[in-house]
């Protein structure tokens, strides 16, 4: 029998109870894990689930497991919560449940607004984390506020980013159904969490066999200085984070159902673009339909299908002054069907080998990712119509596409370590670029590991000249409670060169150290520390071509306040000419319950990258990131990023002055339904842009979009013919360059 998930409370599950066979939190003693010795948790089987409301009145809270015992890991590691926590455990063969009740003793002081899905990280969470394989490669995060706002994401170990002192940052890219309540109570808040095991992917045991997952809980009090209380004990000794999690033990008769969800999407846009030739404005109907499938080939496997998918932007790139800039800008990749699931080809080193914004216009998609035993695999594989979209259709690339394929394993060898290979290749008719590569990553000991990647491409372009190159990475690192250091090596060789990835720069060997000192007073000041950092570039002609020493202090202060400096000191060659630059930085800023304040400054030396006179100027740059919450459903975002250079040789001329402004703002009506405006100016360029969006979220899969998006820019830097020159040169007049308005409907389906 076909069941379909779209929202609301799962459906009860139809295995019989059974009792509570063990205590709500033991120690594990002998037991043959990676996990041994630490806590575990073996949650109540219940027949009858509850109604996913955030109310905890429910008969199955009555007889779950209940965790009253906490511990604080920051601000203080092993120091009791500031605040009680209670937190329930119960399951079924379906999914499982988690009820919690937050108390403050001070309400006043409880953080939460009403913001749309992934983004409530300025407020107070309750966040479950599973290592399913207990391999302490990859986790899941799932997460809720106050106002029921979810969050969920993955942690992959290669690539991570560590907030604070131990506990990643998830990719918030991936998505998933799970039913949330919440509800603000005189004393804090209650809520309740359902996770179908659908959603997630785990071990296939024997029948009869308890599962055991690694398993932590995190609930974070901003207003206590950042406070996380965590179930199961960290320290800073060890910077690990699911080498430190506790274990989730005890579930049987798991449903073994496989997951098939169908993702039918429907996009039109009303598009109008000026034509610079003739000064009009033509407008355009762009109906389209794609499918997406995800079918579970096992617990731990998933293969994806995409019919003409729907690549459309919702979120655009942020801003990035792109003048005066020796090497491209990284863009990272914002649409759905590449960056969920896309961990498993992350790989450390100093080249983005997998950039799926290489991939343009793809037809069709296909993806396999998942594990089987001690092996993560990745494989994907799409077409992409952009090269042969051209105007001229008696051009022998006309209606022509370029095909890729990515290939990626990964073996666990023990503790957040592995072994891994990779291959790409993109081929577009007689032209071919492949690339193949294996990595290691070593934790070494609690607070010591290391990393290496060596990687060779191989490419032919249309006119048949080939080239070939290389990449090679090693680090060492050492990150333990006040000492932190790291020495590496890595280079790039001259025609190195990658179709599938992004190289900002070839032609390098370098080598680099940097060592930091971190006290931790714990009082006005929580915790300071200094941070040494020195490298050297040569090319492979033997010539030194960079040589950078900084050396910076940082300070984070009670009330959630910031601040900072640098130093730095450079050598850069250019056009065959030594630079010698100094530059100075300065950074804080505050996080409260109604505004956020971010902001740096930078000034020094800097070359003017003219390929045929550069010179060595001086400019100074400024970033300010803003953020008001004056009620829950309202959040404004400003950010205002700008750059002056100055020409020292001409009485200190202005070379360029560059100013970008964005005004971002979000009022949410109800969990479900939010309105949002992006502005944003750019002086250099003299264009304005303007996006309202519209957005109906049912759950992680179904939601409803409508769109407008306005383009204008100043008359006489619209670039075209003689004529629309003629007309426009001397006119300050901004004119509309682009428009669209625009609807998209995704309807989940899971069975």
């Amino acid at each position: 029998m076909l069941a379909v998930m779209i929202g609301g409370s799962p459906v009860a599950a139809q295995s019989p109870e059974e009792p509570d066979t063990g205590a709500a939190a033991e120690t594990l003693g002998q037991a043959p894990s990676a996990l041994a010795g630490r806590p575990s948790i073996r949650p109540t089987r219940t027949e009858t689930p509850p109604v996913i409301d955030g109310r905890l009145d429910d008969a199955v809270w009555q007889r779950a497991v209940k965790i009253t015992e906490f511990s604080q890991f920051e601000p203080v590691d092993g120091a009791p919560p500031t605040e009680p926590t209670d937190m329930y455990v119960a399951y079924d063969s379906d999914h499982i449940y988690f009820g919690f009740h937050a108390y403050y003793s001070d309400p006043s002081i409880l953080r939460s607004n009403r913001v749309d899905r992934d983004t409530a990280w300025n407020d107070d969470l309750l966040t479950i984390y599973f290592d399913t394989f207990m391999d302490q490669q990859r986790s899941y995060d799932f997460d809720v506020n106050a106002h029921n706002v979810q969050g969920d994401g993955i942690i992959d170990l290669v690539g991570r980013r560590d907030r604070g002192a131990g506990i990643p940052f998830a990719d918030r890219s991936w998505d998933t159904l799970f039913d949330t309540g919440a509800e603000i109570v005189d004393d804090g808040f209650t809520a309740e969490m359902a996770i179908p095991f659908k959603s997630l992917r785990y071990p296939r045991v024997p029948a009869g066999m308890p599962h055991r997952w690694g398993f932590q809980f995190v609930r974070e009090i901003k207003d206590h200085d950042g406070e996380n209380i965590v179930w199961a004990p960290m320290t800073r000794d060890v910077r690990s984070f699911m080498g430190q999690m506790g274990v989730l033990e005890g579930m049987t008769g798991l449903s073994t159902s496989r997951n098939l969800e169908i993702l039918p999407t429907f996009t039109g846009i009303n598009f109008g673009a000026l034509d610079p030739a003739s000064g009009e404005f033509p407008t355009s109907n762009n109906p389209e339909g794609g499918l997406n499938i995800k079918y579970g080939v096992t617990s731990n496997l998933t293969a994806d299908f995409t019919l003409n998918p729907d690549f459309s932007q919702i979120e655009s790139d942020l801003p990035q002054i792109e003048v005066n800039q020796r090497f491209p800008l990284f863009f990272p990749e914002l649409r759905p069907f590449f960056i969920e699931g896309n961990d498993v080809f992350n790989l450390n080193g100093p080249v983005t080998l997998v950039h799926t914004r290489t991939i343009v216009d793809p037809l069709l998609g296909a993806k396999l990712t998942g594990k089987a035993g001690k092996m993560a695999i990745g494989v994907l594989a799409a077409n992409d119509e952009a090269p042969g979209n051209l105007e001229d259709e008696s051009d022998p690339l006309f209606g022509r596409s370029a095909n890729t394929f990515i290939g990626r394993a990964r073996y666990d060898l023990f503790t957040e370590s592995h072994v891994g290979a990779i291959v790409t290749h993109r081929d577009f008719l007689d032209s071919r670029s492949t690339l193949t590569g294996v990595d290691t990553g070593l934790r070494l000991s609690p607070t010591h590991s290391a990393s290496m990647t060596a990687v060779r491409a191989q490419n032919l372009d249309l006119d048949g000249v080939e080239t070939e190159g290389h990449v090679f990475d090693l680090q060492l690192r050492q990150n333990a409670r006040h000492l932190d250091w790291s020495v590496g090596a890595f280079e790039i060789t001259p025609d190195f060169d990658t179709r599938v990835g992004f190289v900002q720069r070839r032609d390098q060997r370098r080598v680099n150290t940097n060592i930091s000192y971190r006290w931790f007073p714990q009082h006005w000041i929580i915790d300071w520390g200094p941070r040494v950092w020195w490298g050297r570039n040569w090319d492979f002609d033997g010539l030194l071509d960079d040589e950078d020493f900084w050396t910076s202090v940082s300070f984070s202060f009670a009330g959630n306040l910031s601040a900072g400096a640098e130093i730095d000191r450079e050598l850069e060659r250019f056009g065959g000419i030594d630079f010698h630059k100094s530059r100075y930085w300065f950074f804080g800023g505050i996080n409260k319950r109604l505004y956020s304040i971010n902001l740096g400054f930078d000034a020094g030396d800097q070359i003017f990258f003219d390929p045929t006179n550069p010179f060595l100027g001086y400019d100074r740059r400024a970033r300010l990131n803003l953020t008001l919450r004056p009620v829950s459903s309202l959040q404004t975002q400003v950010s205002f990023n700008t750059t002056n250079f100055r020409d020292p040789r001409i009485a200190g001329t202005e070379v360029f002055d560059v100013k970008i402004t964005r005004l971002q703002t979000t009022y949410t009506f109800t969990d479900r339904f939010l309105v949002r405006n992006i502005s944003e100016f750019d002086s250099f360029d003299k264009q304005f842009d303007f996006n309202l969006l519209f957005t109906y979220r049912v759950n992680g899969g179904t939601v409803f979009y409508v769109g407008y998006d306005d383009h204008y820019r100043q008359a006489r830097f619209i670039e075209g013919s003689d004529p629309i020159q003629e007309r426009f040169i001397h006119s300050d007049q901004y004119r509309r360059t682009n428009r669209a308005i625009f609807t998209k409907l995704q309807y989940l389906f899971r069975y």
